[in-house]
């Protein structure tokens, strides 16, 4: 998180606000099972957050997430779903 505390969450998907929609995150599809991270990530309130997507394969690439889905839907505590702004994340690390 951007304040320091870590999670273990599950990911199940990205969206608008009001519920998921996709399981890619970008106009241009960064799919969410190729990722190994997301880092460098602005913290934009409104506009599109910026990041760095590490992927799997070793490939790096910048990318723009527009404010309509830039929510993570993840399994948290208990098996309830959550809802996580990523202009609120310092970094995201995959299994």
């Amino acid at each position: 998180m951007a304040d320091g505390t870590a999670r273990i969450i599950t990911l199940r998907g990205v969206g608008y606000t009001a519920r998921v929609c996709a399981r890619d995150l970008t106009a241009d599809s960064v799919w969410l099972d190729r990722l190994a991270s997301v880092r460098q990530i602005s913290h934009e309130t409104e506009s599109p957050v910026k990041a760095v997507f590490p992927f799997k394969d070793g490939v790096q690439r910048q990318a723009s997430i527009g404010p309509g889905n830039r929510a993570l839907y993840v399994e948290g505590r208990f098996g309830r779903t959550e809802k996580l702004d990523l202009g609120s994340l310092a970094k995201i690390d995959f299994e």
